[in-house]
């Protein structure tokens, strides 16, 4: 069934918001694509990067983020270069027609709610603890980029792409179980309010698994971790859902490689302070979607309300 939009009707503050904030949008968006070239400068032609033995694997997980990232830039529903007008037209939901402009707003958010919580916990006494150092530090950039791509098939496509088939195969629904792996949401329509509670279940079982994993296989994570890769791994389970493995991946990717990129390219360029720029946008862009989950969430609530009241 298509999905009817209704034309919004802004005043002119809101158009200048709803503006400004589409452009920072755009602006992460675009860092991000600049830490393509980025990433790859500071691992194979500057001092930091001259030892690293793992440069190989490197490039080949690079190569594969961008071909995600091209993938992503195209749908699911809308391309990105089609964003702004139907956000303008149609209101900010529209944002979520992309995957692009959904992990933006979703990355972070996310990631200032999760400094927010580990500040919290560690005011309390809970340690999140850290990644232990290694030498030289450039192979540490080099082997967190791993975990984006492992982890989300361990994680998201074993255990909920695995059920989304085990429940299609149920209802005797003809499906490619390829196709299911890559994207379930594109079978959602054959599922049934039952089936579609079970993947919300198992997506937060897959995020509390995701959470334990870091103290029990994660060396120099304490407890405090489980709280936040918890709620991380329950974010990444409804981006993978909703908009597949390469949504899910680039989200993963977004915490792991990106402001990490900008970060070691300063380190390795001293001149450069590329980093505190894009921490600077990425901190604005988080607090503004927020913001904006948080009305959407009061507007979602009140038209419920409204429904049930005009029900009885």
């Amino acid at each position: 069934m298509a999905l009817v939009k209704y034309q919004v009707n802004y005043s002119k503050f809101s158009t200048i918001l709803a503006l400004a904030y589409i452009v920072l949008i755009l602006l992460l968006i675009g860092l991000m694509i600049i830490s393509f070239p980025l990433g790859l400068y500071t691992v194979f032609i500057t001092d930091l990067g001259r030892y690293s033995p793992i440069k190989g694997l490197f490039i080949i997980l690079w190569f594969i983020y961008l071909v995600l990232f091209i993938k992503a830039i195209r749908g699911p529903r809308l391309p990105l270069n089609r964003i702004p007008k139907s956000a303008l037209n149609y209101g900010l939901r529209s944002i979520f027609d992309n995957t692009l402009s959904t992990l933006a707003v979703t990355f972070s958010a996310l990631l200032l709610i999760t400094v927010f919580i580990t500040l919290l916990q560690e005011s309390a006494g809970i340690g999140t603890g850290s990644l232990p150092p290694i030498e030289p530090p450039i192979l540490l950039f080099v082997s967190t980029t791993i975990a984006p791509i492992e982890e989300e098939i361990i994680f998201r496509v074993a255990i909920i792409g695995t059920v989304a088939i085990l429940l299609l195969f149920i209802r005797g629904t003809h499906f490619n179980p390829f196709k299911v792996l890559w994207h379930p949401a594109n079978y959602i329509s054959e599922l049934g309010k039952i089936d579609k509670k079970v993947i919300y279940f198992v997506i937060i079982i897959s995020g509390a698994l995701f959470g334990y994993a870091h103290i029990a296989f994660g060396a120099g994570w304490d407890i405090g971790k489980v709280t936040t890769s918890f709620l991380a791994g329950i974010i990444l389970g409804l981006i993978y859902f909703f908009y597949g493995f390469p949504g899910a991946v680039l989200l993963h990717w977004s915490f792991n490689y990106f402001l990490d990129s900008f970060y070691y390219f300063d380190e390795a360029v001293r001149e450069s302070s590329l980093s505190y720029f894009a921490d600077i946008v990425t901190i604005i862009v988080g607090l503004a979607s927020i913001l904006f989950f948080l009305i959407y969430a009061l507007q979602k609530i009140r038209a419920y309300n409204k429904q049930v009241f005009l029900e009885r």
